[in-house]
C-alpha cells in the first residue's frame, strides 16, 4: 500500500470517527425548543418540541371581577320579605310597599271617613280600563261581609296607580289607596278609598288574588275605630297578634278560603289565628 493510498484510507476511518462520536452526542443531548406566547397579562407556554419527545403544555388563568352595586334604603322586614315604609309629608299617611311581592299599600290615620268618588275613573291617572268589567265582575265574588263593608264606600279600579309605580320602580299588581295619592306623593285625589288592580295583574293571573289581599287593607282599614272589650283599638291589637297589616290582610285571605298570600310563609291558618280572625269580624261588623 502506498503512501496514498494510506492518507486515504486514513481520511475514511477519521470520517467515520467522527459521525459515529456526534451521533452518540446527540443520542445523550437532546435538543429543546419553547415557544411562549404572551397575552395580556397571562404567559401561556404553548409547545415544547425535542428530537427524542414532543410535549405540548398549556395554562390558562382567567379571572373575573363582577361589579357589584349596592343600594341603602330604609326597611321593615319579616322572614324573607322586605318591606319599605315611607311617610308623606304634612300628612299622617303611610306607604308599605314589597317590591319581591308587588305589593303597595298606603293608610292615613284620620279617623274620619274621606268622601269616596263616585263618578267616572277615565280621568284617573294610572287607569287602564281593558279589564275594568271583569274587575267589577270579581268585586261580586268577594266574601259577604266584604261586600256589604266595602261597596258603599270603596272603588274598585283596573289600573296601574301611578305612586305605585314610584315606589315599585314597576306597575304593582295591587294598590289600597285610603288618601288618594297622586304620583308626587300629594294627597287628597278624586280615588280616595280606592283598590287598584292592574292588567299587569290579569296577565299573571293574579286578578282576584290581588282583589282579595287589597279588600283585606280596605275591611281593615274601614274597621280601624273598632274598640276590643278593653278599651284598645281592635285593628291595632290585630295587627301586632299577626305581626303587621300586610300580615293581617294576608290571614283574612286565607280565612275567607284563598290560596295565595303576598307575605304569609305558610298558606294555612291555626286554630288560634282562626278563633281570632272570627272574633274580629263579629266584633268589628
Amino acid at each position: 500500500m502506498n503512501k496514498r493510498t494510506k492518507l486515504i484510507v486514513s481520511s475514511i476511518l477519521g470520517i467515520i470517527l467522527f459521525l459515529g462520536v456526534s451521533y452518540n452526542y446527540v443520542l445523550n443531548n437532546p435538543v429543546s425548543v419553547i415557544v411562549t406566547a404572551s397575552i395580556g397579562t397571562t404567559t401561556i407556554p404553548t409547545t415544547t418540541t425535542s428530537t427524542t419527545t414532543t410535549s405540548t403544555s398549556t395554562t390558562t388563568s382567567t379571572t373575573t371581577t363582577i361589579p357589584t352595586t349596592t343600594t341603602s334604603t330604609t326597611t321593615t322586614s319579616t322572614s324573607t320579605t322586605t318591606s319599605t315604609t315611607t311617610t308623606i309629608p304634612t300628612t299622617t299617611t303611610t306607604v308599605e310597599v314589597s317590591p319581591e311581592n308587588d305589593s303597595v299599600t298606603i293608610n292615613d290615620n284620620n279617623p274620619e271617613d274621606p268622601i269616596p268618588y263616585e263618578g267616572v275613573y277615565v280621568a284617573f291617572e294610572g287607569f287602564e280600563g281593558e279589564n275594568q268589567t271583569l274587575l267589577d265582575s270579581l268585586v261580586q265574588n268577594l266574601p259577604e261581609v266584604y261586600k256589604e263593608t266595602l261597596l258603599e264606600k270603596v272603588s274598585f279600579i283596573n289600573g296601574c296607580h301611578l305612586y305605585g309605580v314610584e315606589m315599585l320602580g314597576e306597575c304593582p299588581f295591587g294598590v289600597w289607596d285610603s288618601a288618594g295619592t297622586f304620583k308626587n306623593g300629594d294627597t287628597n285625589a278624586d280615588w280616595k278609598l280606592s283598590v287598584w288592580v292592574s292588567n299587569r295583574a290579569f296577565r299573571s293571573n293574579r286578578a282576584f288574588d290581588t282583589l282579595l289581599h287589597e279588600s283585606s287593607h280596605a275591611f281593615s282599614y274601614l274597621n280601624r275605630n273598632c274598640v276590643a272589650p278593653d278599651g284598645n283599638n281592635k285593628r291595632q291589637q290585630a295587627q301586632e297578634y299577626f305581626g303587621s297589616e300586610e300580615l293581617f290582610a294576608d290571614s283574612l285571605v286565607l280565612y275567607f278560603g284563598g290560596d295565595y298570600v303576598f307575605y304569609r310563609e305558610t298558606k294555612s291558618l291555626s286554630d288560634a289565628e282562626n278563633a281570632y280572625l272570627q272574633e274580629f269580624i263579629n266584633l268589628c261588623t
